[in-house]
């Protein structure tokens, strides 16, 4: 039937009475989830109903998520919620994308947001990160602990929903609440003016199937036509509907723009190539925009944003333009990127159009993820290697420096094939090239240092490659990050470089020849190892008060350069230190020690320190005999699994950890049936600290199992190792299953064996009295016990931080072993405990 009514301004927001009536409930919910498929009006629901419906104080935020990595994923979530708690926000950064060793602590961060202020926190698109992460991670956001803050998740259908069903404080809405009935269908159109009557309202219902966007579309084409859209499919009512009505300029230039899920002002101008002065979109394009219902304004972010149908459709009539309209749009993609500064996802679009010299031609240094191209759906090394390939010699001779750093990427990939053949090829590229004699020695050198990290851990090998490099060079390189850990994540740098028995004076003497150089290069990398890897000599030698000194230098010169890695072994070298003085203040330096490590970790949380942090903490556990105080993945392993958390250089650190806890476990078969293969990664590395102690655990375990001989056989290999440069402290470690051993062996430094066992027992015991003395529940210490207490009756953590005269990180640490251990899931369910454990205690 003609229309009785014409209004081509009308609002076209509907929401049925039973919608209203559930959305009603919405503003008193702590988390909601809007889950349906595309074009069921998640984002008009939220932005137009909830926003609308909130107090004249809250804060509305809306947080899109794109089609990226998930590094930058990440990164942009952790910023929205920065906006939010800005503390918790950059903690959340600097854990990187959650995985199954920091995935407690995100989660801890997420339900201990501090808001202050009435926040609703719209997650649009949710979809697109869901897989980031296992969903609960996205529950502890949504059952947060902050009464200000609301959290509302909308996206497509996932796999695993977030929120299976509604539970008290909670709202789900799902594609049943959102789709329209045929009655529904019929007083939309009536609201809008547009009376139906019963088989055009029968029609309508066939052809929209209570699809929200399909009914806007047919709303518009019966106001502009007097009748329903005879297109069946929702690109089909798209393009009849909106995009025929644009004329062919403007949809040339959203064509262009569908490359990005939203584009600025300024943005658009230059993608479409007929920019207008001040940057504004030229008048087709701005005609388009302001007309455009399905194309929204966010005056909070500057950006235009495409109704996710539209940009499906633009997306598809993209792929179909003539190719060589697509290369010219990814071309101009590429370089608005680059201008920007958004170099990975300059080379994505370069890496689409196969244009590899305007790759090399970005600055390819200091990229975020140390990953050279935002690349979400493609294998990043056959990407590399599909660069390498096709960078002629010709183009890396004309960026020499970026096909340096392509080369590093392989050696970081751990692709060492790749990695020497380019550096060969670069070597005879730079020294054919008519470059200043200058810039020519700053890359050979460049080229120099990175072949020298294929000689650890040789450290004269190393160091003299690393001295002809700073020659060279004359300065600082583009290739390190004083950032990244210096120890790749182990806790002792003696076990990382002592490679020869019998050498141990000359490597040290080595080490503190050549770590100047490569210091000077790196701005401060590695500062302290030097000291750190002599002090762990000492006091292996028993030489207690000369480690002592050096501990502390190497925590001086470490901190100057913040360098996390060498702190944690050098807070892990002072809980050892602490054992051996086996005085009244064992037990607080050990505990300071303890907490040290937790906030070192705490405040620079990349992976490699975290591993390291647990690494340490598990090695002092085991020498208190508190193996249930380790990390479970340590503890429990499956070993198999270490190379997936820990770099390569690590793992003979790892291994060590975990047949301790089987010792103390009293597991020695399991210890035997998985020394083989860390033996044998021990000595292909050339780690002598971890031959030996791999050689006195398999000695124990034996023992254990009363295999005499073989107990000898490993002994007896383990103090060949040690002997020549005066290791006894590893002996006395595992004095008590080795004593009867020793003494039938009765190997040269026995006597000063017994007296650091002595030692060592006395500050065992100490030590545990200090912070084991009390009996808490679930095997909490008593600063764990402590600070659980307090966040039980509320107080958040920098309150407790300030009570107990500790750090906030400390607290978070302490926190998670509470959580852990109780296994509780919230401060709510922490507190029910420990009320449950006081009801249990006798009066």
């Amino acid at each position: 039937m003609p229309p009785t009514k014409r209004n081509p301004h009308q609002n076209e927001l509907y929401f049925p009475a039973r919608l209203r009536e559930k959305l009603a409930m919405a503003t008193l919910a702590r988390g909601i989830v809007i889950e349906a498929p595309s074009g069921y009006g998640k984002t008009t629901v939220a932005q137009d109903f909830l926003r609308d419906a909130l107090p004249g104080n809250a804060v509305w935020m809306r947080h899109v998520c794109a089609e990226e990595s998930p590094g930058a994923a990440w990164r942009r979530l952790c910023r929205a919620l920065g906006r939010i708690d800005a503390p918790a926000g950059e903690a959340l950064l600097r854990l990187g994308p959650p995985d199954a060793d920091t995935l407690g602590d995100a989660e801890t961060l997420l339900r201990e947001i501090e808001c202050q202020t009435p926040v609703w926190l719209l997650v649009d698109d949710f979809h697109r990160i869901a897989d980031l992460a296992p969903v609960s991670l996205w529950r502890a956001l949504l059952e947060h602990d902050a009464p200000s803050l609301h959290v509302v998740l909308a996206g497509r259908p996932m796999g695993a929903s977030v929120m299976p069903y509604e539970k008290t404080g909670f709202l789900l809405l799902g594609e049943n609440d959102l789709r329209l009935t045929e009655r529904e269908c019929g007083e939309y159109f009536a609201l809008a003016g547009y009376p139906l009557g019963w088989e055009e309202a029968h029609a309508l219902h066939r052809r929209a199937e209570g699809w929200m966007i399909a009914l806007v579309l047919h709303l518009r084409h019966y106001r502009d036509h007097g009748e329903l859209a005879p297109a069946a499919t929702l690109d089909g009512l798209l393009r009849e509907v909106v995009w025929n009505e644009l004329s062919g300029a403007a949809q040339d230039s959203l064509l262009r723009l569908s490359l990005f899920d939203a584009f600025a002002t300024e943005q658009a101008a230059f993608l479409t190539g007929r920019p207008e002065p001040g940057g504004e979109s030229p008048p087709p394009l701005a005609d388009a925009l302001a007309r455009s219902a399905f194309i929204r304004f966010d005056p909070a972010t500057g950006l235009h944003r495409p109704h996710s149908a539209l940009l499906d459709f633009m997306r598809g009539e993209f792929a179909a333009l003539p190719e060589s309209a697509q290369r010219q749009a990814l071309h101009a993609a590429g370089d608005w990127c680059a201008m920007n500064g958004e170099r990975q996802k300059a080379a994505a679009f370069y890496y689409r159009l196969r244009d590899f010299e305007k790759i090399l031609a970005l600055d390819l240094s200091g990229l975020e993820d140390n990953r050279l191209m935002d690349l979400p759906d493609l294998a990043y090394v056959d990407a590399l290697r599909d660069i390498a390939a096709h960078c002629t010699a010709e183009m890396k001779a004309r960026h020499p420096q970026s096909a340096i750093q392509l080369a590093f990427e392989f050696f970081g990939q751990g692709c060492g094939d790749d990695f020497a053949a380019l550096c060969a090829e670069m070597e005879t590229i730079v020294e054919r090239s008519a470059l200043p004699q200058k810039e020519k020695d700053r890359l050979a050198g460049e080229l120099l240092l990175m072949q020298a990290f294929t000689r650890y851990n040789s450290i004269a090998e190393m160091g003299k490659r690393i001295r002809r490099a700073a020659r060279l060079m004359g300065g600082a390189t583009s290739l390190i990050s004083p950032k990244n850990s210096w120890t790749f994540g182990n806790t002792s740098v003696l076990l990382m470089y002592h490679r020869d028995a019998g050498r141990l004076d000359e490597e040290l003497a080595d080490m503190e020849t050549y770590a100047p150089y490569y210091a000077a290069l790196s701005g401060g990398h590695g500062n302290g190892g030097p000291a750190l890897m002599r002090a762990e000599a000492c006091l292996c030698r028993g030489e207690a008060e000369a480690a002592e000194i050096l501990l502390h230098q190497a925590r001086h010169e470490a901190g100057l350069a913040a360098q996390t890695s060498i702190l944690i072994g050098a807070e892990r070298l002072a809980g050892e230190l602490a054992l051996q003085r086996g005085d009244g203040a064992a037990g607080s330096v050990f505990a300071a020690a303890l907490e040290a490590i937790d906030a070192l970790a705490g405040e620079n949380p990349q992976k490699s320190n975290r591993m390291e942090a647990d690494m340490a903490r598990a090695r002092l556990m085991a020498l208190i005999e508190r193996p249930q105080d380790a990390a479970a993945w340590l503890r429990e392993g499956p070993a198999a699994a270490f190379p997936h958390r820990v770099f390569l250089q690590a793992l003979p650190c790892a291994h060590l950890c975990r047949a301790a806890c089987l010792l103390l476990d009293g597991k020695p078969e399991n210890l035997l049936g998985e020394a083989p293969a860390a033996l044998g990664l021990a000595g292909a590395l050339h780690t002598v600290l971890a031959l030996l102690h791999g050689h006195l655990q398999i000695a124990a375990a034996q023992s254990m199992l009363g295999k005499r001989e073989a107990a000898l056989a490993a002994l007896r290999a383990a103090l060949e190792l040690a002997l020549p440069d005066r290791l006894l402290l590893p002996f006395a470690e595992g004095y008590a299953p080795l004593a009867p051993l020793l003494e039938e062996l009765r190997p040269a430094g026995l006597s000063n064996i017994r007296l650091l066992a002595e030692r060592l027992a006395a500050g065992r015991l100490a030590v545990t009295r200090k912070l084991y003395g009390e009996n808490h529940p679930f095997g909490l210490s008593s600063r764990e016990h402590a600070t659980a207490r307090l966040a039980a009756q509320g107080f958040s953590n920098p309150v407790i931080a300030k009570r107990l005269s500790v750090t906030v990180n400390t607290v978070k640490a302490h926190l998670k072993s509470a959580y852990r251990k109780s296994r509780a899931q919230s401060r709510l369910d922490l507190c029910r405990l420990l009320a449950e454990d006081d009801r249990m205690k006798p009066p």
